[in-house]
This record gives structure tokens, C-alpha cells and sequence, in this order.
């Protein structure tokens, strides 16, 4: 490779992990061409960039940032995969790919500024959907007021309801 090509990696390297929110490492020795194009379109639908680069260029774009050890630890043939978005997703994803295909597995990862090994990585899988932890937070929210709603409503009703009794026991009376 040359060197102008390894520092346009270098830099697309580091500007993938300033964007990015979740990072993984995964090995990849084994997996076909195709297996990896499948998972290619799979991450691209979550906003995934997955990049083959060799170990040493992704330890040179890693220098000087809080989670480097990462880096110096990656050994053998490595995919990384950057998540612009949603980490859970990519963790997901990743966990299902992992299962599916058993050639390839998840090394290690980091999420903010915290490295992340790969069995937190799949506990990170099992975490609910952005779209699922949001929905619950509003169920959460809208539980005191449809409480208060309804203590509204029982005044009335039972006001109600003992107009209606009163109207009955005179009826019976007349």
C-alpha cells in the first residue's frame, strides 16, 4: 500500500471514530465474500460503516484518545464497524451475525470513551431498541396523568351514580 493511500485510511479512520458512537472490532477469518457483503448491507440499513484496514494503520488512528489500549490489543485479521447512530443496533446486529455465521466473532469494542469486551458487547445486544426505551419512557410519563384523569372522572361518576339512587328510591316510593 502506499503511503498517501495509508494516510487517506489513517484519516478516514479517525474521522469514523469522532463520528461515530459505538465502535466494534470483530475477526472475520473465515467468513466468505459473500457472508461479508450480506453483512455489509445489513449494517448499512442501520447507519454501520464497516472497514477492513490492517491493525496498525486502526492502532496510528487511535493514538492520543482515551481508549487506544483497545487498539494495541487487536491481533489477526479485524473488521471494525462504526455506529453512527444507534450503538444498540450495531450490537445487535453484530450479536445475530456472530451467531449465524460461525467464522465470524466479536473481539472487543468501545462505546464513548469506555473500551468494552465482547461479552458486554452482547449485553449491550440485549438492551431494548431506542424506539422501544422511548416508548416506555412516555408510558412512564403518561401514567400520573391518566391517574389524575381518571380520580377526575370518579367525582363525577359517582356524583352520578348517586343521583341515579336517589331517583330510584323515589320512584319506588311514588
Amino acid at each position: 500500500m502506499k503511503v498517501v493511500s495509508k494516510q487517506d485510511t489513517v484519516e478516514q479512520l479517525k474521522q469514523n471514530f469522532a463520528s461515530s458512537s459505538a465502535v466494534v472490532f470483530a475477526d472475520y477469518k473465515g467468513v466468505t465474500s459473500e457472508q461479508m457483503n450480506e453483512l455489509r448491507a445489513s449494517m448499512r440499513a442501520k447507519d454501520v460503516v464497516i472497514k477492513v484496514a490492517k491493525n496498525n494503520l486502526v492502532r496510528i488512528a487511535m493514538k492520543g484518545s482515551p481508549t487506544e489500549q483497545v487498539a494495541e490489543r487487536l491481533v489477526g485479521p479485524t473488521v471494525t464497524c462504526f455506529a453512527l447512530k444507534d450503538a444498540v443496533e450495531m450490537a445487535k446486529a453484530l450479536s445475530d451475525f456472530a451467531k449465524k455465521v460461525e467464522a465470524f466473532s466479536i473481539k472487543e469494542g468501545v462505546l464513548g470513551d469506555q473500551a468494552m469486551s465482547e461479552a458486554q458487547i452482547k449485553q449491550l445486544a440485549t438492551l431494548p431498541s431506542r424506539e422501544q426505551l422511548l416508548g416506555q419512557l412516555l408510558s412512564v410519563m403518561n401514567g400520573p396523568i391518566r391517574n389524575f384523569v381518571c380520580v377526575l372522572n370518579a367525582v363525577q361518576r359517582d356524583f352520578v351514580q348517586v343521583l341515579q339512587a336517589v331517583a330510584d328510591k323515589k320512584g319506588q316510593q311514588g
